[in-house]
């Protein structure tokens, strides 16, 4: 049976996309990291008692148990109004993120960059 909660991440990165639609953008975190075996499900959480700030738990499920780890790669968003730095939590460190900004020109331009994100 396996348990929900924190799971471990190595790097994380965010970048903020304005959207030019006159409101705020929205946060696109990736997170990569070994998650213990057996582990599945892994997702992005906005901690929404975190104040202060955007938090973002790495969440996951595990169990049963086993040897050795395997590597993941987990990408969400989130929408909220711009910060410079937001929080990445997991199950062995809590990371402090510098974000990368990318502005609205046009749609052509807008396209382009967000393919990049994936």
């Amino acid at each position: 049976m396996g348990f929900y909660g924190p799971e471990p991440f190595d790097t994380a990165k965010a970048v903020y996309v304005w959207t030019g639609l006159g409101a705020p953008g929205f946060f696109s975190v990736t997170v990569e990291g070994q998650a213990p075996n057996y582990t599945s499900g892994i997702q992005l959480v906005r901690d929404e008692q975190w104040v202060g700030g955007l938090a973002i738990k790495v969440m996951g499920w595990t169990g049963p148990l086993g040897q050795g780890t395997k590597p993941y790669k987990v990408s969400g968003s989130f929408p909220g109004s711009f910060l410079k730095e937001i929080v990445i939590i997991g199950s062995n460190k809590n990371a402090v993120v510098k974000v990368t900004e990318i502005p609205f020109t046009t749609d052509e331009e807008f396209a382009k960059n967000a393919d990049a994100l994936v």
